[in-house]
């Protein structure tokens, strides 16, 4: 059994447990395994197996607080003889499966002897079984046994293998999922609603949903994808640098670098290597003497070139549409240095370069993507033909960059061209500089521009399907896609706090409402809109009341206050001053008329607030002993009645004698009783309030009076008691 020591601490196994051929041992021991989930299996003709002990001498296998084995079969072949398995009741443990077991010698075998043990089922006489299953009232999906009458109650909904409390945080294993303890249906989210500031704010609770756990961060090389961790990125997403998927771009194109071509430029042979790439890592050269024929729309996923662009000497083609896509052009370092004469080269000299468009007979090229020109300037020269062609200089990052025309042919006259019948469309920004003839192919848009195509007004834009509007924005000129959140539009914004009215579900912020796909945590679905929960609710909530219900209030509260009936009264953050705090757990017995059925539903880390005496203002416990200080007034360290008129009131006095007086004016009957003690009993004619020790004598404050007290019994030296006016 020292083989196994490594396993005492074992408490969970998310796939199956497989012994196998192992030699004589004389017991395998894991006292601390609580689940076996089944995740992944064997196969077997019987199903799927969870636990398979096979072709081993093993005198016992004892797994006392094996609890449940969420998926598959209990198998066990060719043990040679060991039966004790035959004690445990597999209908308590096993959630789907079955027993099955196939050797000699078990098949007729007693009973294991379990006379001791408290449910009549073991794995060993040393080893009981426990069982949270076959022993519920109808209803538990799982229950522990109250320590107070010795009743078994439901373990919460959220728990697996059973549970020592009513509550989600007193689970042995949680269903779902684990947050710091406690069991939960999801891990926190990463915003939730602040009714205060009428927003969504972050939550500094946020967790990542990780196998069973919820975590801060995901481990190793796991990556962050919508609050959870998973191994690789869904399609349509990619990794960055902070090890979260983000959202590929527009076209779902996702990036894929490539490297960059050397001095020999794209060739027939090494065009395959940009097959979907994004990123070209180094620089990109173009010419048509290296390429022939080759078809060259496999660059039309370039996104980016993280070097120089270089298209010289292609007297092929006359039009060049393939790098329609790309955005960026430069890198630190990695420009071409050219040294070019002409009047048109600023400055003059050797000069670092990021573009270069000479010696073609191109009559257009589309860069209708371009964005950027960085780290360099740009030449144009030698392009007698070309009329579709932007202004360079307008993407310069650097406005001081070398930039070198041709004097004469950095392309064809724009006149010529347009005699030719080569014009811009009628909404680009020029009739001359564009990158082709379509409202696509502007380099720049004369009113507006709505992914790429210039047009006259936003309302223009004839909406796909499932469009949700259009906003447009007379600051920027962009046409912007109404939020997917709004239905009917969006006025003054294009976000889903401009909605005309929200497709799903809304939110009263302070500017006015916020449309949502789902309700945040911190409200709950009312009709169409997000009510926020009540203020006293810390987990979130499914209704409006005020106390935790699961169906119709809150989640979780850090405090709930109780009646003296054992009914929750409402959710706070703290105890009120005439209660007392009591944090439940299963080894203490519940006051009042409360039981573990009726706390279930709080959580663990609840606090419950349970009313004080009626005589107490504040107290530790619920007797009058447990009184701090007094709701009316306190006698000998008691404190005192206030009742309604012609009600009686006794109070001690300490006396030295056994007499009886009566005292006609204030209705006062002293009786003094052997032993020094005398009880007073006050018939109130009048509306007496309080009746309050102070030195030898009593004092009776007439209710509503402020001053000192106005009437005072005290003893005289006959030991009669007699009322004196103060």
């Amino acid at each position: 059994e020292d083989s196994f020591d490594s396993l005492y601490h074992l408490r969970e196994i998310s796939g199956n447990l497989h012994l196998s051929n192992i030699p004589a041992v004389t017991s395998i021991t894991l006292p601390n395994l609580r689940i076996i989930r089944g995740q992944t299996t064997l196969s077997s003709t019987n199903g799927p197996v969870s636990l398979l002990v096979e072709n081993s001498r093993i005198g016992a296998l004892n797994l006392p607080n094996l609890t449940e084995i969420s998926n598959g079969v209990a198998t066990f072949v060719s043990t040679n003889g060991m039966c004790g398995f035959l004690g445990v009741n597999w209908d308590d443990i096993l959630t789907s499966g079955q027993l099955d077991y196939f050797m000699s010698g078990c098949s007729n075998a007693p009973y294991m002897d379990c006379f001791s043990c408290p449910s009549g089922h073991c794995w060993s006489p040393l080893y009981c079984q426990t069982r949270t299953k076959t022993v519920c009232p109808q209803g538990c999906g799982r229950c522990f046994r109250s320590p107070g009458d010795g009743s078994y109650q439901c373990c919460s909904d959220l728990c697996a293998a059973g549970c020592y409390g009513s509550t989600n945080d007193q689970c042995y294993a949680c269903s779902i999922l684990n947050n710091n303890g406690s069991c939960v249906t999801q891990c926190p989210p990463a915003q939730v609603y602040d009714p205060v500031l009428f927003k969504l704010v972050n939550n500094p609770n946020y967790r990542l949903a990780s196998g069973g756990l919820c975590v801060q961060q995901c481990a190793g090389n796991l990556l962050e994808y919508a609050g959870t961790c998973v191994t690789s990125c869904p399609v349509g997403y990619t990794s960055n640098n902070g090890g979260k998927c983000v959202a590929c771009s527009a076209s779902g194109v996702c990036p894929r670098v490539c490297a960059g071509t050397d001095s020999n430029g794209v060739l027939a042979g090494n065009i395959g290597q940009f097959n979907s790439c994004t990123i070209v890592n180094g620089s990109l050269i173009i010419s048509d003497v290296s390429l022939g024929s080759t078809n060259l729309e496999v660059l039309s996923t370039i996104q980016e070139i993280q070097g120089y662009l270089r298209i010289e000497a292609v007297t092929t083609w006359t039009s060049f549409p393939y790098l329609r896509n790309l955005k960026k052009i430069g890198f630190p370092g990695r420009a071409v240095n050219l040294s070019i004469s002409g009047s048109q080269c600023k400055p003059g000299g050797p000069q670092m370069y990021s573009l270069v468009l000479r010696t073609t007979s191109l009559q257009s090229i589309d860069l209708s993507s371009l964005e950027l020109i960085q780290y360099g300037g740009y030449v144009q020269g030698g392009n007698p033909q070309l009329c579709y062609v932007g202004n360079f200089t307008r993407h310069l990052a650097d406005s001081s960059s070398p930039v070198c025309l041709s004097a004469t042919n950095s392309r064809r006259d724009p006149a010529a061209c347009i005699a030719a019948g080569s014009v811009c469309h009628s909404q680009c920004i020029s009739n001359s500089s564009c990158w082709g003839p379509s409202d696509t192919q502007c380099d720049g848009c004369r009113n507006f521009v709505y992914k790429g195509r210039c047009v006259t007004q936003c309302s223009d834009v004839v909406l796909s399907p499932g469009n949700n509007g259009i906003f447009q924005n007379n600051g920027s000129g962009v046409c912007e896609d109404c939020d997917s959140q709004c239905l009917g539009g969006c006025v003054n914004g294009a976000g889903p706090d401009h909605c005309v009215s929200c497709r799903l579900f809304s939110i009263a912020t302070q500017s006015g409402q916020l449309c949502v796909a789902s309700c945040p945590l911190g409200t709950y679905t009312n009709g169409a809109m997000c009510t926020p929960c009540y203020h006293g609710c810390t987990g979130g909530c499914a209704g409006p009341l005020p106390y935790v219900n699961l169906t119709n209030g809150c989640l979780k509260c850090s405090h709930v206050e109780f009646s003296a009936e054992g009914k929750q009264l409402s959710c706070l953050s703290s105890c009120p001053v005439n209660t007392y705090s009591m944090h439940v757990s299963s080894s203490q017995s519940l006051p009042l008329g409360l039981s573990y059925r009726s706390v279930a539903m709080l959580q663990g880390s609840t606090t419950l607030c349970l009313p004080c005496h009626t005589l107490c203002a504040s107290c530790s416990g619920p007797e009058l002993a447990d009184c701090l200080t007094c709701q009316y007034a306190s006698g000998e360290g008691v404190c005192l009645s206030d009742e309604p008129i012609n009600q009686d009131h006794f109070f001690k006095v300490a006396f030295a004698f056994s007499m009886t007086v009566m005292c006609v004016v204030v209705m006062v009957t002293l009786t003094v009783i052997m032993g020094g003690v005398v009880y007073v009993r006050v018939r109130k004619s009048k509306s007496y309030s309080r009746l309050i020790h102070e030195g030898e004598g009593l004092n009776i404050q007439e209710k509503g009076n402020t001053s000192v007290t106005p009437v005072s019994i005290i003893w005289n030296k006959n030991m009669k008691a007699e009322k004196t006016q103060q």
